[in-house]
């Protein structure tokens, strides 16, 4: 399967996986269903759901499958829980209550124990892009990417459980901010934006009443847009005096955020959302961290379409933990055919070839927006493959 950014759909796509829609606190269905041959309305849909892209099918890539980093019914469970308990929370007018807390700790756990028996774990969560609810999948992506960092870092079982809870809850304090604030989709004004730093101690206080939660959690959470340079908030705190579940968390709910479509801009690609990220070492982010971030991510997610410095256009087949940078390619030619499986990490031939950004814009792409080829077409040429 392949993975078309939203804005390159076209009609007579044929989904590959599912797009997921939560309909109500406890149910959530497809929106559209694998199999289903897209039209413009479903386009659309996709589109208004702030959905970044979706899987499509392709007979030169039925072997590219998308490895998943949880279970798909327990993602499915746990997005759905997520909205329950924080809807919970908004309707009490921001008291949590023990039933709330006790429920995101089963939540972390589950995640911790799915993700501990998996191997060589490799992050995409382009995966997890194609579900509505941004509040609820980034509070899910971003426990993903901090219990895969705290497995990096060599935490144990408790911290890694306790870092996930910071996580599924790191957001809990914006259900008390206005939507006028939260969903704005110009930039906030100064006094707009000093009620949206008041998240993180709505959830931390509201928590500290409770007496059941670890003070590392609560200030892990208090603290997650805390600079490593000291320009954060709350406090202002700086290098070592951020907590370490904080540290972890500031990484992940910022790459998660630049990879998320929003009313004001397009997501970006996991490449350039790295590169972001990179760039603020030292000063937004520890280096240390983020050495743990970049060791479990992938740059270039499966069947993403990539540019080679060579001028090729390429499908990446799988992505090695050895070397995230260097993956197992497969070269889409101009005249529609492939060629074998090749591990850039590997191949010798292959040495002095990088990649050098992603290839939706390059002119082979078989889905070009400039080159008027519809799916059909090119699918009929690629079955010339080699």
């Amino acid at each position: 399967m392949l993975f078309i950014p939203t804005e390159l759909l076209k009609p007579n796509m044929v989904l590959a996986k599912d797009v997921n829609l939560t309909i109500t606190d406890s149910f959530s269905l497809p929106l559209l269903t694998k199999g289903q041959t897209l039209n413009n309305l479903f386009i659309r849909k996709i589109k208004y759901h702030e959905i970044i892209g979706v899987y499509v099918e392709n007979e030169v890539a039925n072997d590219i499958v998308p490895e998943e980093v949880i279970n798909e019914k327990l993602k499915a469970k746990i997005l759905v829980d997520i909205k329950k308990n924080f809807n919970h929370f908004k309707d009490k007018r921001g008291e949590l209550n023990i039933h709330i807390v006790e429920n995101i700790a089963k939540m972390a756990k589950k995640l911790v124990i799915d993700i501990l028996s998996k191997e060589d774990i490799i992050i995409n969560l382009i995966d997890l892009k194609s579900y509505d609810d941004y509040t609820y999948r980034h509070c899910l992506c971003v426990a993903i990417l901090s219990i895969t960092m705290g497995i990096t870092l060599n935490l144990n079982e408790h911290m890694l459980m306790e870092v996930a809870m910071c996580a599924l809850l790191h957001d809990l304090g914006k259900m008390m901010i206005p939507t006028e604030i939260t969903n704005k989709p110009d930039l906030l004004t100064p006094e707009e934006y000093d009620v949206m730093k008041l998240h993180p101690v709505i959830a931390a206080n509201q928590l500290r009443k409770l007496h059941i939660v670890s003070d590392a959690v609560i200030r892990g959470i208090e603290c997650h847009h805390e600079k490593f340079d000291g320009t954060g908030y709350p406090y202002g705190l700086k290098g070592n005096e951020i907590p370490l579940y904080s540290k972890i968390l500031a990484v992940a709910d910022v790459y998660d955020a630049l990879t998320s479509t929003r009313s004001y801009r397009r997501a970006c690609f996991p490449n350039e959302a790295i590169e972001y990220v990179m760039g603020c070492v030292d000063t937004h982010f520890d280096y240390e961290i983020l050495k743990a971030f970049l060791k479990n991510i992938a740059a270039y997610p499966i069947g993403t379409f990539v540019n080679l410095s060579d001028g090729n256009l390429a499908i990446v087949v799988k992505n090695l933990q050895i070397n995230p940078l260097r993956p197992v390619i497969r070269i889409i030619y101009p005249d529609g055919t492939t060629s074998k499986n090749i591990d850039l990490s590997q191949n010798i031939k292959y040495t002095n070839v990088t990649i050098i950004g992603m290839g939706y814009e390059n002119p082979n792409f078989p889905y070009n927006v400039n080159n008027g080829t519809s799916p059909t077409d090119y699918e009929e040429k690629l079955r010339k493959t080699s």
